[in-house]
Parts: C-alpha cells; structure tokens; sequence
C-alpha cells in the first residue's frame, strides 16, 4: 500500500488511536420511544424476516414483519414491506388488503411494479392512485445531469474549495468530476484499480477524495478472481493521482460501502458483507497502515450508511436489522438509537449528521423518500421523524447525497435495479440521464 506518499498530503496532528473498553449500552430510554427490550426485540424480528427471506420464505418473512408491526405500530414502511411480502408469495388478496392499510394512514408510498407483481385491476389502481394523491408537491429542484446513462451511480461527494461533485460509477469502474459550470470529466477510471466504486468523502484539509470500490459481477471487466476484493482509495484533489489504496480481499466477503471523514483526518467506513465497522487511523499509517475494527463481524447486518457528530465523537451507523446504532467513540458505549412508536429507521442507504439531527435516503420500499430524524441534545434518541421528500418523479432507488451548507445533492435516479434477465445492465439507450437533486434540509423548512 502506498501509505508514504498519502502522508506527505495528511497533517500528523492527530492523537494516536488507543483501544477502547467493551461496548456498554445506556440509560433506559423512557417516554414515548420504544423502550430498550422493545428495541431489542425488534431487531431480532427484523432478524427472523431477514433470515427468512434469504431462504426465499416469503410467508414466514411476512409473518415475521407483522410481528414487528405490533412491536412498532404506526410504522408505514413496515405495512408496505408486508403487503409487498405477500404480493410476490402469490397472496393477492391480502396483499391488497395491507395496501388499504397505508390508504387508511393517509400515507404516501406508492406501490412500484417490480414489488407488486401480479397485482392489477380496479382496486390495485384505485390504492395507487389513492397514495399518489397523497404525495405533496416536490421540493428538490434538479441540481445537474449527467448524460452518461449507463454510469449506475451510487456515491457523490463535494470539494467545497473548487465546488467540484464527484460521481461514483458502479458498472463502470470510475468516478466522474463536476466542475461549477455543470462539465464533466473522468477523475479516476479502472486504471487506477477501481471496481465499482461506492461511497465517497473529501477531506477538505488535507486534498484527498476517499472512496471505496468493491468486485461487483455487474461492473465493466468483472472475472472470478476477482470475487471478495473491495478497496479504500485515497487521490490527490489537485492531480487526480491515487497516493494510497487499502484492500479487503480477494477472498472472503467483504464491501466497502459508505465512509464518513473525522476532522482530524480518521476515516470510518462500513463493510457491508462481514457487518463491521471499521477506522482508518490517520496517526499511524506509516507504523500501522492497516483497518481498526470498532464494530466486529455478526453484530451489524449490511451496515450502509455512516456519519459522524460534528465534535466527532459519535457515529451513526445504518443497517437492515437494528435501524441507527450508535457508537461513543470516546467511551465504545454502542447502543441501538430509541424513537418513538411509528418511525422507520429500517431500508437507511445514506445518512448525515446535520444540525444536531440525521438526515437520511431512504430507499429500502417504495419510490424513495428523505427524511430527517430529530434528536434529543443528547443524540441518544430519535424525537420524531419529518418526511422532506417523497415520491419525487425523479426517484429511481435514490442512493447516497452530500451535504453542502443547508442543502442535500442526492443521487435521484440510481437505476440500480435496471438490468436485463442475463443479469447485465441494460444499454445505455434503454436508461435515463443520472439526474442530482438539490433538497434543502435546514431546519424548520
């Protein structure tokens, strides 16, 4: 690994990294949030429907996601997560029948084809357009195209100096720069060992543009020696030129997804296929150049989405069966974050940490929603949940965003689902232009 190189860019100030105690929860949470055994016991259902569907169990799967429905009354996503269950067991009526439960809630998730198959006539449109008329009016404006349809993008990061995007591309292999002007041009390509790239953060202080990349058998170039191999990049703002590359694999699962940047230069990242979490000590490369596990194996379950405090001192962390969990980073205290009765913190992709609150894109049913999680000054529960965009017409699996002042740019249009029965992604004619929104999330709006 080319470590020497990345120091010379990286200031040193940063206090070495030291292990932490065992991982503690806290206090009882009380109120209207679900208390700590109520958590507890949501996560391990969460489990059972996880376990289930990747048996290919459908009617367990939904049994188990009913039960988490009266653990978590209230929960919108969990009422369409059950009828979308029962929908391609075969179940059609019931199926129909749930959907009329989100009418009935006034909801605005909109049932998509390709988690209904099957379902038509009358009533079926008659539920759409029910919770189409629920749908407020957009608030993300569209902030820039990329007319490279084929990219399937995945993670956009932001240098605040030259107000650069960057775009990651999972089928081909790149990363894609936006000048202010709205021209792009290629940053980095496969030539610098790129597989398809995923989650990406500037660190602003030092001019390095972190990615990771994983081995996917949906990328340009794909072979089976390959399999397992997921990457941390590190390249020079000012030249393009990769200074450092830190590897999991080949061999073994691993997928490097999201990464959040520390002030003092740290980076903590998430490795979706062992369920860790994992720090990169700025202090120690040249003596230690290797990955800290904060989070071990078998206690997440594909963590996506991370974000860090602006003291930096809690982390945020997103994953299918406990929602948000948090991390102390200065005591390992570690603990799923409380909400109240109702709120979904399960199908996270990205997650920010924004004015004392979360902001994330939520894209686990439905078309695709933002949403902001308020939280106590503590940053030890959810307070209530506000939904900042729904349904956007735009929306194709919205991934990942940055945060630039008060305003999110998210990938809109991912079309991660737009492949062809061999598996490969479509042609680029048969897809859309990549289009990036701009929301704003400041408080209050």
């Amino acid at each position: 690994m080319k470590v020497r190189s990345l120091l010379l860019l990286v200031a040193l100030a940063s206090p070495a990294c030291a292990v932490r105690p065992a991982a503690q929860a806290p206090a009882p949470v009380t109120g209207d949030s679900l208390s700590r055994s109520e958590m507890e016991a949501l996560s391990a259902v969460y489990l059972q429907a996880g376990e289930a569907l990747g048996k290919g169990d459908l009617s367990a799967a939904a049994s188990s996601l009913t039960r988490a429905l009266e653990l978590n009354p209230g929960d919108e996503s969990l009422v369409y997560d059950i009828a979308a269950t029962l929908a391609q067991a075969g179940r059609a009526e019931e199926s129909l029948s749930w959907l009329e439960k989100l009418v009935a809630m006034h909801s605005n998730l909109v049932p998509q084809a390709r988690d209904f198959p099957g379902l038509q006539g009358e009533r079926y449109q008659r539920i759409v357009e029910s919770l189409q008329r629920n749908t407020p009016a957009p608030r993300g404006t569209e902030a820039f195209t990329l007319s490279e349809r084929d990219l399937i993008p995945e993670g956009i990061a932001h240098d605040p100096l030259t107000r650069t995007f960057f775009v990651s591309s999972i089928h081909k292999r790149k990363i894609v720069a936006v000048r202010p002007d709205g021209s792009p041009s290629d940053f980095a390509t496969s030539e610098a060992q790129l597989d398809s790239v995923l989650g990406m953060r500037v660190d602003p202080a030092r001019r390095i543009l972190w990615a990771n990349s994983y081995a996917s058998p949906s990328m340009q170039g794909f072979n089976e020696s390959l399999r397992g191999r997921s990457t941390l990049h590190a390249f020079d703002l000012a030249t393009g030129r990769q200074v450092a590359r830190f590897v999991r694999g080949p061999g073994g699962r691993h997928l490097l997804n999201d990464l959040a940047i520390r002030p003092d230069g740290d980076v903590f990242l998430t490795d979706s296929e062992t369920g860790e979490v994992l720090k990169l000590c700025i202090h120690t490369l040249l003596t230690e150049p290797s990955f800290e596990v904060l989070v071990p194996p078998g206690q997440l379950f594909h963590p996506n989405g991370i974000t860090l405090s602006d003291d930096g001192k809690t982390l945020f962390v997103a994953d299918f069966v406990n929602g948000i969990t948090v991390l102390r980073l200065d005591s390992d205290e570690r603990f799923t974050l409380p909400h109240p009765r109702g709120v979904s913190t399960h199908g996270l992709d990205g997650l920010y940490f924004h004015q004392g609150g979360l902001v994330g894109v939520h894209n686990g049913n439905g078309p695709g929603r933002i949403v902001r999680y308020v939280l106590s000054d503590s940053l030890d529960r959810i307070v209530r949940m506000e939904v900042l965009e729904s349904n956007h017409p735009s929306f194709d699996i919205p991934t990942t965003g940055v945060l630039v002042g008060d305003a999110l740019y998210v990938i809109a249009n991912s079309q991660l689902r737009g492949l062809g029965a061999d598996g490969k992604y479509l042609p680029a004619e048969q897809l859309k232009p990549v289009s990036i929104l701009r929301l704003s999330v400041a408080r209050g709006n």
